[in-house]
């Protein structure tokens, strides 16, 4: 045993130096202000706690209490109304572990078995697992149509099938797109429960440069705070309105989740105290994604281009189509030997397989607008030759040099 633990501690600090010579370009990774990550190695972990205030008579009524954690109970209700405030809605939980988890628990919380979703389908950018969640839960599902030329929703025909599937809730997951879709129009048309699932948003939304989702007229937002956003890794959901449904979703988190894991929900409390920075970040990272698209487009490196409507944003993704499926996972491993450590995967949109790219993670690590020609010309070069030892040098220095002048 002795041998496995110093071998156990041995592979944590080579993958904490092999961390330290990278640079993150998965869309869905992202690297946490380090104070806010203090809560996490304390006292905190294996307590158990409640957010539900109560007082002396209603403990006593109650099935289970544990003492001494009325503080930490009062703490955490104040980052959930901070939190409310922030999205524009009136509620918050945070007893939410992760994205899927908050998927499963919402609608065994919101729905009944035969109740019908009209969803996001994967070939549009929506969630790999959302079926199968929605599915195995007894629910019925259709998909929302799509405008594979386009890249989007097709929200006339969306209008016809929702006429005709009568459902009980709308449910918008993407984990993929190129442009912040507005749903604004489909939302005023559906005369349903809908929810939006902000993970790949939330630092654009919180910092105003993409459209709220409530003001799209979304009743309910849930997201992971460790994607789009530098937070710990932790899911949440907030409501638009203290409602009957919200009653309901409350009482249901409190029945499927039993440890809160409480240090997280203090590292989201933590996280508040950096709302300028993520303005700054919020931009820069769109900045740098429509930016890339450009230089690597000059690289003859073939990117999908976005196609905008109206005054959508661009996302921080960025799509890299390659000729084939071979080609493309032997661009992902070129890169990954170069320290570059993308996405490959099936694209939506019938694109086929290819790099999805994003710009949160690297960003967060000090990737600024003037460092895009050179990550462009890494990955061109990369993209037509693969990987050798000069190009791995050229990176080294690179990502160097990013890290190094991460805070300026």
């Amino acid at each position: 045993m002795k041998k496995f633990i110093n071998e156990l501690k041995e592979s944590l600090q080579q993958q904490s130096d092999i961390f330290d010579d990278t640079l993150i370009l998965n869309p869905v990774e992202n690297v946490p202000f380090k104070d806010i990550l203090e809560p996490c190695s304390g006292f905190l972990h294996g307590l158990y706690n409640t957010d539900t205030v109560r007082d002396l008579e209603s403990k006593y009524n109650s099935k289970l209490q544990f003492s001494g954690r009325d503080q930490i109970t009062q703490d955490i209700n104040e980052i959930y109304n901070q939190w409310a405030k922030l999205l524009g809605g009136k509620k918050v939980s945070m007893r939410l572990l992760s994205g899927l988890h908050a998927h499963t628990v919402l609608f065994m919380g919101i729905s009944k078995i035969g109740d019908k979703v009209l969803y996001l389908p994967e070939k549009a950018g929506g969630h790999t697992s959302g079926k199968s969640i929605l599915k195995r839960l007894g629910l019925q599902i259709m998909e929302l149509p799509i405008d594979y030329d386009n890249f989007r929703i097709d929200i006339e025909k969306a209008k016809t099938i929702y006429d005709s599937f009568n459902p009980d809730i709308l449910f918008v997951d993407r984990s993929e797109g190129l442009v912040y879709e507005d749903f604004t129009e489909l939302c005023s048309y559906c005369d349903c429960y809908k929810v939006f699932d902000a993970s790949q948003y939330l630092t654009n939304i919180i910092c105003k440069d993409y459209k709220n989702p409530f003001e799209m007229g979304f009743n309910l937002i849930l997201s992971t705070m460790h994607k789009n956003l530098p937070g710990p890794q932790r899911a949440f959901v907030c409501s638009k309105e203290e409602d009957k449904m919200w009653k309901q979703l409350k009482s249901h988190i409190s029945t499927y989740v039993s440890n809160m894991h409480v240090f997280t929900i203090y590292s989201a409390g933590l996280l508040l105290g950096h709302i300028d920075q993520l303005y700054i970040l919020s931009k820069r990272m769109l900045e740098n994604s429509t930016l890339l698209d450009k230089c690597l487009s000059d690289n003859e490196v073939t990117v999908i281009e976005r196609k905008y409507f109206n005054d959508e944003m661009p996302t921080h993704h960025c799509w890299i189509k390659s000729n084939g499926q071979e080609e493309a996972f032997k661009l992902y491993l070129s890169l990954e030997q170069l320290g570059l450590m993308s996405n490959y995967r099936l694209l939506p949109y019938n694109i086929g397989y290819g790099l999805r790219i994003g710009m949160s993670g690297a960003t967060m690590s000090g990737l600024k607008p003037e460092h895009i020609p050179e990550l462009a010309y890494i990955i061109g070069i990369a993209y037509k030759d693969g990987y050798s030892e000069q190009l791995k040098g050229r990176t080294t220095d690179f990502i160097k040099h990013i890290k190094e002048r991460a805070n300026e």
